[in-house]
């Protein structure tokens, strides 16, 4: 064997070794946070919830994110966008979770789930909701979508939507987009 062929050996035998050596992986910095701190959940309280008063209104909308990534929008197609009745037990959830990012301890009180109002979107992140009393409620909805970033693989962006809304009477037009984030739930 010649030693060109012996050298060439060598180097194919050593690219193969390097091939399979293991490399130090880190953390993605951009998606790590601290842990999140658990609040103990409020009680349910039937006599927090009114009474539905005045005409069944429609609510209509449209669930999407801009995405600084790649350019253009993010619609939330086929997601659920939860109506949920503004009362003690839905402020602190708006609170604690959407806006300071921790968790509540616990399952919700299968009373305060069945308050709400649940809707899916079509595939253009269109909703409605039919025959709701009027008043005040929050407006939810999960956003998420998959993205490769080059050497690092697939990453998820989006996270939570969620504010404050009031229905009048009639039809009402209100979207969840960009100024919605959930802070410490969206990346």
């Amino acid at each position: 064997m010649s030693r060109s062929t012996k050298v060439l050996l060598a180097i194919i035998a050593a690219a193969v070794l390097a091939g399979c050596s293991s490399t130090k992986t880190g953390r993605d910095r951009s998606i790590s946070h601290s842990p999140r701190e658990q609040v103990v959940r409020i009680e349910y309280d039937e006599s927090a919830y009114a009474l539905p008063i005045g005409q069944p209104t429609m609510l209509v909308g449209r669930a999407f994110i801009y995405d600084a990534i790649n350019g253009g929008e993010r619609s939330g197609g086929n997601v659920d966008v939860v109506l949920n009745p503004v009362s003690a037990m839905s402020e602190q959830w708006f609170n604690v979770v959407c806006r300071r990012g921790n968790v509540l301890a616990g399952k919700a009180d299968p009373r305060y789930a069945a308050r709400a109002y649940a809707s899916k979107t079509n595939s253009f992140g269109q909703f409605a909701f039919t025959n709701v009393p009027s008043g005040e409620y929050y407006l939810t909805t999960r956003l998420y979508w998959m993205d490769t970033k080059p050497f690092s693989g697939a990453v998820q962006y989006g996270g939570l939507l969620a504010k404050k809304v009031r229905l009048v009477p009639g039809t009402n037009t209100i979207n969840l987009s960009d100024s919605d984030k959930c802070r410490g739930y969206f990346h």
